[in-house]
């Protein structure tokens, strides 16, 4: 049977693909005692499926409010979905044309690894699509809110994707009649900190014993607008306090601000809730790093975690911020034991600014934070606006750094060996012209020493990133994105970079 794609519009599919998979759902459970695997298929075809359900109906109803890039973009997905959907049913059917014992033998011996295949590839469509459905986060739109509005009324699970993403737009909505409970927290009585390596966050205990992550934003001492500080502090907290389950992203329990004697904020304390089934102390990428030089974690573990670094760049930018702050010391790394490298997670806001705010903290010439910025961001006083694209050249940075498994950065703070031949570039006095060179000979890297170590895919997906704001650029060119609201950009990084980590396959 061929499926003609692309004919019908994003509420056709969405029909289709909500129809097939319900059917298999049901085929899946005709089956249970077919093989005593099959039980763990149709436990993970009912979760993945439920997820999408949820997902796929809040956009079906919420159809004409979504900008015409994601709608396009989201049809293309469903095309794909109602492919693996019509593949899974297919191969399904192989197996229940059997009876009895042969059932069970045809599947042990030829069915079990292509129905796992299904079942995988329905669920890297379910994290792929999740990343588009939080796009739905950024746009202001009234339609939008109600047609979220009423898919969130109905029988949702606790942390549902709709429920989060309609509490976030609640936030950025900024409405004056909305009331929120309060962000601010008395200080708080903190006990035994400990610096998480190079990150400049701490792990603290509080009166009950509960541990918490703490970052601190400094405030720039020449700064004179604190009620727009204020109300972006606390525009922050509250989105990532609504921000439960949002992969790369802690959630945020409260902030306290401190303040110097004459009663003007000096910093503020974000009081981060550790992940509930990630208890352990984390450590920053950098110390991972350094830790693991000589013994070079499997590869499809750096891979997992290069994909895991890039889908919360994703998740971050839909919570309507740009990081600003993006390096190795920014990522904290969760213990996974026996499973893979770790859980990362995006810290470290100290430089944050609101999609339409302001920066709150003066640039600095440190080179090895210049490191990972673009060229047009170094410096005291950088160039032009912060754009995702600038967060989208520091994840290009850290992918490199990563697929080469060798910190640019050494203990001391000192250019690591990595960085041998950009040690000379260092002691040129011109901070564009060291700025461009540096950027010129991270691309080489990445062209020469990536490809053979992590393949040819991982090292165009880097160079993807590093070269974000050139005019040639793979996401589209500077004029392309001057009226968007962060949508086009958005879109073309799932395609161009998310769609394209997720083929990995090592």
């Amino acid at each position: 049977m061929e499926l003609a794609f692309g004919i019908v519009g994003l509420l056709g599919v969405a029909d289709v693909c909500l129809r097939a998979g319900q059917n298999l759902v049901e085929r899946y459970k005709d089956i249970r005692g077919a093989h005593r695997d099959i039980e763990d298929l149709n436990i993970r075809v009912q979760n993945v499926w439920l997820h999408i359900t949820y997902q796929l109906t809040t956009v079906r109803s919420s159809e004409e409010a979504v900008h015409d890039v994601l709608r396009d973009h989201i049809t293309d997905l469903l095309n794909k979905l109602q492919y693996y959907l019509h593949t899974a049913c297919k191969n399904l059917e192989k197996l229940t044309g059997a009876k009895g014992r042969a059932k069970a033998i045809k599947f042990a011996f030829f069915l079990k690894g292509v129905l796992e295949k299904d079942v995988s590839a329905l669920e890297k469509w379910r994290d792929m699509f999740t990343s588009t459905f939080y796009m739905l986060s950024i746009p202001k739109n009234p339609a939008l809110d109600r047609a979220l509005s009423l898919e969130a009324k109905k029988d949702q699970p606790n942390g549902s994707d709709v429920t989060t993403v309609k509490a976030i737009r609640d936030v950025l909505a900024d409405e004056p009649t909305k009331q929120f409970s309060p962000v601010w927290l008395d200080p708080m009585s903190l006990y035994w900190p400990t610096l998480i390596g190079y990150s400049g966050a701490l792990v603290v205990t509080d009166n009950s014993m509960t541990r918490y992550i703490m970052e601190t934003i400094d405030i720039d001492p020449g700064l004179r607008n604190y009620n727009q500080l204020d109300g972006d502090v606390e525009k922050l907290a509250r989105v990532l306090r609504e921000s439960k389950n949002v992969p790369g992203v802690l959630t945020c329990k409260g902030v306290v601000r401190r303040q110097g004697m004459n009663g003007i904020p000096e910093k503020f304390e974000f009081i981060l809730e550790m992940p509930p089934t990630l208890d352990d102390t984390p450590e920053c990428l950098r110390t991972v790093l350094h830790r693991s030089i000589h013994e070079p974690h499997p590869l499809e573990e750096r891979v997992l975690l290069a994909k895991q670094i890039a889908k919360a760049v994703m998740f971050v930018h839909n919570l309507n911020f740009v990081h600003k702050n993006m390096r190795p010391e920014t990522i904290l790394v969760f213990p996974n034991p026996g499973k893979t490298l770790g859980i990362p997670f995006l810290v470290g806001f100290q430089m944050f600014r609101s999609a339409d705010g302001y920066t709150y903290r003066a640039g600095d010439d440190s080179w090895s934070k210049n490191l990972y910025r673009h060229p047009s961001r170094q410096g005291n006083m950088p160039d032009i606006a912060y754009r995702m694209q600038h967060d989208i050249y520091s994840l290009g940075v850290i992918l490199l750094e990563i697929g080469l498994w060798s910190p640019f950065v050494n203990e001391v703070g000192e250019p690591a060996a990595a960085l041998s031949k950009i040690l000379p570039i260092l002691q040129d006095r011109d901070q564009r012209k060291r700025a461009t060179r540096i950027k010129k000979e991270l691309t080489i890297m990445a062209c020469n020493y990536l490809p053979p170590r992590m393949g040819t895919k991982y090292a165009e997906i880097v160079l993807s990133c590093l070269t974000c704001l050139d005019k040639d650029s793979d996401l589209g060119s500077e004029s392309d994105f001057l009226d968007d609201d962060g949508t086009l950009v958005g879109v073309r990084y799932i395609q161009q970079i998310l769609s394209v980590l997720e083929e990995i396959d090592v």
